[in-house]
């Protein structure tokens, strides 16, 4: 196991915690309880915390140009959400309610698009999830089929290459990038997890390493730009779901949990299940991006100034 030290945990009690980011300009991590219908702002160190509402499920988010507006994937899909106002400013839907499938991980990478990945519901077999890309126009494109879910989505650090796992599967994928062109090529098999322990939310430190983690597993695992494990961190319950590097020297760890299908027994043993937990590691994240709303804006007529 990799040498940190854990300095908090949040106990929000999230049924199910994910897509965690790093506000480097509001010196603040978010995050999103996806059954909830909530979106969390934590100011760090001050630990403020703000709880949102969201319309429907918010599945995965990035920030945006604009004060108080995320870019977000929703559960149908696609929006820009004035999260203070409860006003949503525009949207994409690409999925109906009830159709088995909902939006699930996603990130935005260096040149500004959003992508973001579907999931199958409902235990159906069929790994009808598509992995989605939104340009600051309002373009979508689709780039990959055939998943069962969607997550880990995150780029190594010259966007040469695409990370993607499709968590049933146990696999995280690696793609060659296009970062011009916005478009991923020649899937190959990055790494595999153990029976049990299900790749989740991901992220790329500044030495390149990828960080995953797994649900079921306990842990956050660290993967060399290779494939093979260079460490992990425990956490103290079995199912971590997205993982951020932040803090003012870009050297803390924050981790979402869930408390999602723990039977009572399992819940008063993961008595912490749904916190968010900080790490302080000898490691350093990368800063994340942010998403152009100006053209989106315009085409739906909100574009008045922020």
């Amino acid at each position: 196991m990799l040498e940190v030290k854990r300095i908090d945990g949040i106990e929000v009690g999230n049924t199910l915690g994910a897509s965690v980011l790093w506000n480097s300009k509001e010196h603040s991590v978010w995050w999103t309880d996806i059954e909830a219908c909530k979106l969390y702002r934590l100011s760090w160190p001050e630990r403020e915390l703000e709880v949102f509402t969201t319309p429907e499920r918010l599945c995965a988010f990035a920030f945006t140009d604009r004060d108080d507006c995320i870019v977000a994937a929703f559960e149908t899909g696609f929006a820009l959400f004035d999260y203070r106002q409860g006003k949503v400013l525009w949207r994409h839907t690409l999925l109906e309610k009830g159709s088995g499938l909902r939006f699930n991980d996603g990130k935005v990478d260096r040149q500004g698009r959003f992508w973001v990945g579907t999931m199958v519901v409902g235990g159906a077999e069929d790994p009808a999830g598509t992995l989605y890309c939104l340009e600051p126009n309002g373009i979508v494109s689709e780039h990959a089929r055939d998943i069962f879910v969607s997550n880990g989505c995150c780029w190594d650090l010259n966007s040469s290459h695409f990370y993607f796992a499709d968590s049933k599967r146990r696999t995280i994928y690696r793609y060659k990038f296009d970062a011009r062109r916005g478009d991923i090529s020649h899937r190959e098999v990055f790494a595999r997890t153990m029976i049990g322990r299900y790749p989740d939310g991901a992220t790329v430190d500044s030495e390149g390493h990828l960080w995953s983690a797994q649900w079921g597993g306990a842990r956050i695992q660290r993967y060399s730009p290779d494939g093979h494990l260079a460490g992990a961190i425990p956490v103290p319950v079995s199912q971590p779901t997205s993982v951020t590097f932040g803090g003012p020297e870009m050297n803390l760890m924050f981790v979402t949990s869930a408390k999602q299908g723990l039977n009572e027994w399992n819940l008063a043993r993961e008595w912490q299940a749904g916190s968010l937990f900080v790490f302080e590691t000898p490691f350093k994240g990368a800063l994340g991006f942010r998403f152009s709303t100006t053209q989106l804006l315009e085409k739906s007529g909100s574009a008045e100034p922020a």
